[in-house]
């Protein structure tokens, strides 16, 4: 692991990677809402949501057994380690593409009810397929902490296929199928490039048990992919029958405001966090240091969660039409909910270190049926205000019985105190917020009064002593100098 002040480096390399990767994919929002509409916009939504629960089968998420067992192995090794990965997900994806062109008509036909329902189904296998494949390329990346690289990669991956779907969306006027075309060929095209640099160590090779290590942990984790998907996938289906496709296009872009969370914070700590955790479970400091990280993740979480909540609908005018303005009043439950999810690092240590993600996957399993239940009861009364709901609950209940579960496992005493009034404070502040907005229309004042927001925020945690002073000042000095360090070999 690099040392503590490479270490906030890689992190601020992988956030900056992700705010510009959002900042480039948000082009694409007013393109797809305005050509789309709020129908077609709910159709891509949920085509996007069948998109995630394949991506769980289409490989078997092998790449999470290479991460898992990648420092166990070094040199040559690790390398048939690659390999092997590699290999198993190519017969796979021969299977699949069989399965496709088999049963792929009946199985669209069932999903959706839209037309054009199998070509549609067709290129999702297809973008899943390639991106899997990406995902796969680039563990090294990662596990090595090379973040300049795998944010250079990905952000070349969103400029083409901004480019392109201008082309296929706005120009040719193809719909879904262009949203879907223009993300395959710049997947096809990233993909092509990882295979060019990494043919050199591939060989055709398959250890029966490096694979069994793999599988036992990647094939563990399936159940609670599937749950996960559950989680995004009921709410869209139920919406759909209870409701229709209008709403779950408002919905879904309250919903895409609300995960912003993931790539500007959770997914950049997850990054880091991932192969750290490996790394020092083992150390006699180790509860110390998982503490520490814990107490990080609430501070910072909880300051962006209250960023993107108080500026959304600032953001959804500018981006959208006025036929998506109520998207805003479900954006604060979704962004707690996908905060509460990452979470899981810290709780599901345990399962993982002891290699029983069987557990993580029946845990999830209990989360998607309390997610199914409370979505019948809720959104027919409630519409998109009861999915939201159905899903906050849903990832706290998860978080209940996860630590019930995985903290036995691997014992760490976390800081619930200090967390509870983190999130009081963060209730408290959106709170006086949501007030403001039924009463003031003018979002030129709303965008003033946030920044008092912003400011009282991080005032009471520092009253309260959630977050140390001198590292508040050290975290925005770091972030200061590294934007500027870009800011120069860019010039």
């Amino acid at each position: 692991m690099p040392e503590k002040k490479s270490f906030i480096k890689v992190g601020i390399i992988y956030a900056i990677g992700q705010v510009l990767s959002k900042a480039i994919s948000f082009i694409l929002l007013p393109i797809y809402t305005r050509q789309l509409g709020t129908v077609g916009y709910g159709q891509l939504s949920l085509a996007d949501t069948v998109l995630d629960f394949i991506n769980t089968f289409v490989i078997l998420s092998i790449y999470s057994g290479y991460i898992r067992f990648y420092r166990e192995y070094k040199g040559e090794e690790r390398n048939k380690l690659r390999n092997t990965a590699i290999n198993f997900a190519l017969i796979l994806t021969i299977i699949d593409l069989i399965i496709l062109m088999i049963f792929g008509r009946t199985i669209a036909n069932i999903i959706f009810s839209f037309n054009n329902s199998y070509k549609i189904f067709a290129l999702i296998i297809i973008r899943s397929l390639l991106s899997q494949f990406v995902i796969l390329l680039m563990c090294d990346y990662n596990l090595n902490y090379e973040a300049v690289i795998t944010v250079t990669i990905n952000l070349v991956m969103l400029i083409m296929n901004l480019i392109l779907s201008i082309y296929f969306v706005v120009y040719k006027k193809q719909g879904i199928i262009g949203v879907y075309s223009g993300y395959i060929l710049s997947i096809l095209m990233v993909l092509i490039y990882l295979v060019m640099v990494n043919v050199r160590n591939f060989k055709f090779e398959i250890d029966k048990k490096m694979l069994k290590y793999m599988l036992t942990f990647s094939g563990g984790l399936l159940p609670c992919n599937v749950s996960g998907t559950i989680l995004t996938l009921a709410d869209r289906y139920f919406l759909a029958g209870y409701r229709n496709y209008s709403e779950i296009g408002i919905y879904s872009v309250g919903y895409k405001f609300g995960m912003l969370i993931q790539p500007l914070f959770v997914d950049p700590f997850k990054s880091i966090f991932t192969p750290y955790k490996f790394q020092i479970w083992k150390d006699d400091d180790a509860s110390v240091k998982f503490n520490d990280m814990y107490k990080k993740y609430h501070f910072f979480g909880c300051l962006i969660i209250i960023f993107i909540a108080l500026y959304s609908r600032i953001i959804i005018s500018i981006f959208t039409t006025k036929d998506y303005m109520d998207a805003y009043k479900i954006i604060m439950l979704i962004l707690f909910s996908y905060f509460l999810y990452g979470e899981n690092e810290f709780y599901s240590l345990g399962i993982q270190i002891k290699n029983k993600t069987y557990l993580t996957g029946i845990i999830m399993l209990l989360g998607g049926m309390i997610n199914i239940i409370l979505n019948v009861i809720l959104i027919p009364k409630f519409g998109m205000y009861g999915a939201a709901v159905a899903t906050l609950i849903s990832y706290l209940s998860i978080n209940i019985i996860n630590s019930t579960f995985s903290v036995p496992l691997y014992k760490v005493k976390y800081d619930f105190t200090t967390t509870l009034i983190n999130y009081l404070i963060v209730i408290g502040i959106y709170g006086g917020y949501y007030l403001l907005t039924l009463i003031n229309k003018n979002l030129i004042i709303e965008f003033f009064y946030n920044i008092l927001f912003i400011f009282i925020y991080i005032y009471l945690c520092l009253k309260f002593k959630l977050v140390k002073k001198d590292d508040l000042v050290r975290y925005i000095k770091l972030v200061k100098m590294k934007i500027l360090s870009i800011k120069s070999r860019t010039m």
